[in-house]
């Protein structure tokens, strides 16, 4: 019993830290009759969190989870602890001063894979004319894949596009034992955050002409518009083994541009690389569309399957499905 209920802990603190959408966690595995010993402890480990307390969360999410949270306590323990009531009158006290701010935190966290990571992005969808500051679920469940599946970057050189906020850069870095990681995006208001992400995680590294250094490992970020990829600067002794790209199919009207950006990557490596592309299925044929035009350019792809629940290091939305393809070329 003890231990279901410090699992059921552990997962609502990852899950508040990393603003899981409320509608898919599983409340109804609320362990019952909580003491206020149990109750405290679970408000300490996420409204009260030290994370949450120094880079805090979006407002509005920590309040409406305090309330899913009261609904649950208040049907299944004999009373709520005082302190749960207090948090979110303390919370929303912060609601008004919360609208002004156009940014706020995420943290991922995982013990299994000593993985702690904090990202500053957006509160909107769309800011600053682009999608990319803030993370999509397509980026995690990318991430995820690979922190199971390291063996595909392990001494590789591997390149982002599109990576917006920097996430799944940053989170091979702490993961695995990829050789070179640079992220890139054609928005320079995406690259200055991507910045700060890499500032704030690895604020220790040591910084060389290229980029940072983190545990032997190259990490490097860049302006990189797609249409005008022959025009790249490219790092030093960097030579791409792997491409990765999320959430970046969703507009086809950039279709044409990615693909030659993919296509001029492969033929500097003689075709002698590879990609993996994470997409979430918001219109299937708009997906197609892309996967259509990659076979045109003679690249082969297949699913991958991404990570399952009770598998996951990372949580994501899974309401609208996301997939994963592993693309080649063959010379």
């Amino acid at each position: 019993m003890k231990q279901s209920r410090t699992r059921f802990f552990d997962t609502l603190k990852y899950q508040f830290l990393c603003c899981h959408p409320l509608h898919c966690i599983n409340w109804e595995v609320i362990p019952t009759h909580l003491t206020w010993e149990q109750q405290q402890e679970l408000i300490e480990k996420t409204v009260f969190h030290p994370l949450n307390q120094k880079q805090p969360i979006r407002i509005s999410y920590q309040l409406n989870f305090l309330k899913r949270l009261i609904e649950q306590l208040e049907r299944h323990c004999d009373e709520v602890h005082d302190i749960v009531y207090e948090s979110y009158c303390s919370v929303q006290q912060r609601v008004a001063q919360d609208t002004t701010e156009k940014y706020a935190y995420k943290h991922y966290q995982q013990a299994a894979l000593d993985i702690s990571l904090t990202l500053r992005e957006s509160k909107s969808f769309v800011a600053e004319g682009t999608t990319g500051l803030c993370s999509w679920q397509a980026s995690i469940a990318l991430a995820d894949y690979l922190a199971h599946n390291t063996d595909i970057v392990n001494g590789k050189c591997v390149l982002e596009l599109g990576a917006g906020t920097g996430f799944c850069g940053m989170i091979l870095l702490q993961c695995s034992d990829v050789r070179h990681v640079l992220i890139t995006d054609g928005s320079y208001e995406c690259f200055e955050l991507m910045k700060e992400n890499v500032r704030r995680n690895f604020g220790d590294a040591e910084t060389c002409d290229d980029g940072y250094v983190v545990k032997e490992k190259l990490l490097t970020m860049s302006v990189l518009e797609w249409g005008a990829v022959d025009e790249m600067i490219w790092p030093n002794s960097f030579s791409t083994d792997i491409i990765l790209a999320a959430d970046v199919v969703y507009d086809d009207t950039a279709f044409d541009s990615l693909v030659y950006a993919i296509d001029y990557v492969f033929k500097m490596k003689e075709d002698a690389c590879e990609m993996l592309l994470a997409a979430t299925v918001r219109n299937e044929y708009t997906l197609q569309k892309f996967l259509d035009l990659l076979s045109s350019w003679n690249f082969q792809y297949v699913d991958r399957n991404v990570t399952p629940v009770d598998k996951c290091y990372f949580y994501w939305d899974r309401t609208t499905p996301v997939k994963i393809y592993h693309i080649k070329r063959h010379s």
